[in-house]
């Protein structure tokens, strides 16, 4: 049976510079890597050896076997038993080539001593799991591929527990007989009331569900572990510690709202909808003007590597097949480092946008309803090849990769149910499949699928509704199992919807906003 582990929270401090105990961290970093590496090889080695036995085929075709008829008939009482026989069978073939997280730990030792022991034990037990965890989703159909790490490419590791290793104690980082101070900025009150917390030996309290009762228990703010990471800024390597902390993060004084609150999440915007506000924003619009400087770099890059390497290319332009060594000039290095550093940048405005925008959001309601949508689905190319009737050219197969990369809807959704729960609000995501909340019309009472082109809802002949914040009036009206709009409620609540909806489409008109895949033309 699984631990119950307690509330927890990350506290980044950055480490005051100490050549003799960074020199010690590159060095870690760098048998942590190989540690991993070789984890990783040895799960490679054996699932290949599992994969060329005879049972293991014969136990595959029985699984698709059962899959195909199981989705015809769901709950067959015999089809499930074979399933679950299958997935005994399966565990006990795992089991008999070692496929498993604790048998990593056997095999990260001769490496650890082949170094000298100079990694702590549980640190060097942490790297094996994540090499189980990387494997595992490649061993259970969640990943394609796995990928070994370069030289110089790993950023981080992390003990077991505070007492032995890396610790940190009384606001410095220890690690044997060497010690350095955390920098502990003055005007970062958020960061002093944790430290402080912990050196009180602040207690807290939470609750688990065990056996079906309801249990409280009682802790003290204290670390955990300590995490740490390297990163590149600016050019120039800096070393931080993460203080994985067992408690609950300071308040800042914010609170829910009261109502229901309904959120329709596309590739690059957001509609907003409560009975206070209504609103329509792009996501992480300031990561816009860094992605322009990113192509631009990325565009000199490839003309600095074609004229370096014109033995790599064919005449067309394409990349030649076949083993190939790549010259790179310095000129190179350094754009990769300025392209390292912007896509840094990017990463940071666009998760402060998200939280700045997560926190608006939570004094419009205590209960958010949001579609589930997969995100990771947008990102693959089409599969079907089709030619255009215009041009006769093949259209292409790309998708939304690049601005789901830009945008990161999903980080805003994780954002935001996490501030949503904190704080005791509800968030609940409903069957995108069942609710069709881009097709169903509470008026006609039935569902008009529409193409993607069509960006306005037609409620009747002289309403026009912009089509994503309609989808996000209907989610705020959802019954309470989240399968479907409730219509009598949204009959009730229209009239100041539409109201809402009006003003901010003025807004936005006015500011001259440009809303992506909106409709809402703007005259600039």
């Amino acid at each position: 049976m699984a631990k119950e582990s307690s509330p927890s929270f990350v506290l980044s401090v950055e480490i005051e510079r100490n050549p003799k105990m960074f020199s010690i961290i590159s060095d870690e970093l760098e048998i942590c890597r190989v540690m991993y590496n070789t984890v990783l090889g040895q799960y490679l080695k054996r699932e290949k050896q599992m994969k060329r036995e005879k049972h293991y085929h014969k136990l595959i075709r029985q699984w698709k076997g059962v899959s195909k008829k199981l989705e015809k008939d769901q709950k067959n009482p015999l089809l499930l038993n074979e399933k679950k026989h299958l997935q005994q069978q399966f565990k006990a073939l795992r089991e008999k080539y070692l496929l498993m997280e604790y048998a990593s730990h056997d095999w990260v030792k001769p490496v650890r001593n082949h170094f000298g022991n100079k990694v702590n034990s549980a640190v060097a037990q942490k790297i094996a799991s994540r090499a189980w965890h990387a494997f595992s989703k490649k061993l259970f159909g969640k990943a394609k591929q796995v990928y070994f790490i370069r030289k110089n490419e790993m950023t981080s590791f992390e003990g077991k527990s505070n007492t032995t290793g890396w610790r940190y104690v009384d606001r410095h980082i220890v690690y044997k007989d060497v010690h350095t101070s955390l920098i502990i900025k003055s005007k970062d009150p958020y960061a002093s009331e944790v430290l402080t917390n912990i050196e009180k030996k602040t207690p807290f309290s939470y609750t688990i569900n065990s056996k079906e009762e309801t249990k409280t228990i009682n802790d003290v703010y204290r670390v955990k572990y300590v995490r740490i990471v390297r990163k590149v800024i600016r050019g120039k390597i800096r070393f931080f510690a993460d203080l994985v902390i067992s408690g609950y993060p300071p308040s800042k004084n914010r609170q829910v709202g009261k109502g229901n609150v309904g959120l329709d999440i596309g590739t690059s915007s957001l509609a907003v909808s409560s009975l206070t506000k209504v609103s329509l924003t792009n996501l992480a619009e300031q990561v816009k003007e860094i992605s322009k400087v990113i192509r631009l770099i990325q565009r000199k890059m490839d003309r600095s590597r074609r004229a370096m390497n014109p033995h790599n290319y064919q005449v067309d332009g394409t990349v030649r097949k076949g083993k190939k060594t790549w010259i790179r000039s310095k000129r190179y290095r350094i754009l990769g480092s300025h392209l390292k550093e912007c896509h840094r940048r990017q990463g940071v405005i666009r998760k402060l946008s998200h939280q700045s925008l997560a926190n608006c959001l939570l004094g419009l309601g205590d209960t958010f309803y949001i579609e589930a949508m997969n995100f990771k689905a947008l990102q693959k190319r089409k599969k079907k090849t089709e030619c255009s009737s215009k041009t006769g050219r093949y259209i292409r197969k790309k998708r939304f990769g690049k601005t789901l990369g830009r945008r990161a809807p999903a980080l805003f959704i994780k954002i935001l149910e996490e501030k949503v729960k904190r704080y005791g609000g509800s968030f609940i995501k409903v069957n995108t499949q069942t609710f069709k909340a881009s097709q169903y019309c509470h008026v006609r009472n039935h569902f008009i699928k529409k193409p993607l082109s069509q960006r306005w809802h037609q409620v009747d002949e002289n309403i026009h509704i912009q089509r994503d914040l309609y989808s996000s009036f209907l989610l705020m009206n959802s019954n309470k199992t989240g399968t479907k709009a409730n219509r009598k409620r949204c009959n009730q609540t229209f009239p100041l919807f539409k109201q809402l909806h009006d003003q901010e489409i003025k807004q936005i008109l006015k500011q001259k906003k440009m809303i992506l895949n909106s409709g809402i033309i703007v005259h600039i």
